[in-house]
């Protein structure tokens, strides 16, 4: 058992510093940030001054932006990745590991997320305060970061589960634009979930998407938003779900594999 986790580390020190030498990718993310950051303070500002009603104070739909583009832009596209991997044949020497090709796989992913996670966070903070003039109570830090690394967890997981479906579909881009933007409108990307009409809302609870996005960012609303207790609870289930859906498509993986001679 200490030598597969040591294996697994292995292979998130790797990415981790292969996510350190591609700085150009990650200097490209922090520019984004800011600049959707700033657009996207400027329109509610403008929105509140005009007399436009919105969901909340601008200064706090800043800060959950803030949270909600800090997950999904710390995430990487590793669908593509293990897209590439299995067009070109490679999985194939992989799955004779003496190792799970799917936790090397995720373990490399969670390697680079601990380089990005902090990045993006300090940029997300220096930023939001920099538009705002203004810093949510303690408190909600204190729910935010560890569910929102808990969140960014389990999309890298989706993100390589829909990888996985590659062995299946030629191109798996259709489904990630898909699981995109459902996270867009049930996710609440951009707006909180209360501003969209209650059918709507029902939706969305029934799916993953507010427990990664939503559900940590709605504690920089008036409010507090959802509860410690409710988020673990959340995360734990899909969590779950998706573990369960990894572990059956990739046995269905390797038995198609193994059938066809691979």
């Amino acid at each position: 058992m200490m030598r597969l986790a040591a294996t697994y580390a292995a292979f998130s020190r790797v990415a981790i510093a292969r996510a350190g030498r591609e700085r150009g990718d990650l200097y490209g993310r922090i520019v984004f940030f800011a600049i959707i950051l700033g657009v996207f303070s400027s329109l509610w500002r403008a929105a509140a001054e005009g007399g436009l009603p919105t969901a909340t104070e601008p200064r706090a739909l800043v800060w959950y932006l803030a949270v909600t583009e800090w997950i999904v832009l710390s995430t990487p596209p590793i669908h593509l990745e293990i897209q590439e991997a299995i067009r070109a044949g490679d999985v194939v020497y992989r799955l004779g590991r003496p190792v799970s090709y799917v936790g090397a796989e995720l373990a490399g992913t969670f390697g680079v997320l601990a380089v990005r996670l902090p990045l993006l966070g300090l940029t997300a903070f220096l930023c939001a305060f920099a538009f705002t003039g203004w810093i949510p109570p303690a408190r909600a830090f204190a729910v935010v970061v560890p569910f929102g690394v808990a969140a960014a967890a389990l999309l890298a997981a989706l993100h390589v589960w829909i990888g996985l479906l590659a062995f299946w579909l030629h191109d798996v881009s259709p489904v990630y634009w898909v699981c995109q933007k459902l996270m867009f409108v049930l996710g609440g990307l951009m707006l909180p979930l209360e501003v969209y009409p209650a059918v709507i809302q029902r939706i969305a609870w029934l799916t993953p998407f507010p427990a990664l996005l939503a559900g940590p960012a709605s504690v920089m609303l008036a409010g507090g938003g959802a509860t410690p207790a409710a988020l673990a609870r959340d995360l734990a289930f899909w969590g779950g779900v998706t573990a369960a859906g990894l572990g059956w498509t990739f046995r269905r993986v390797a038995r198609n594999v193994t059938i066809n001679g691979g």
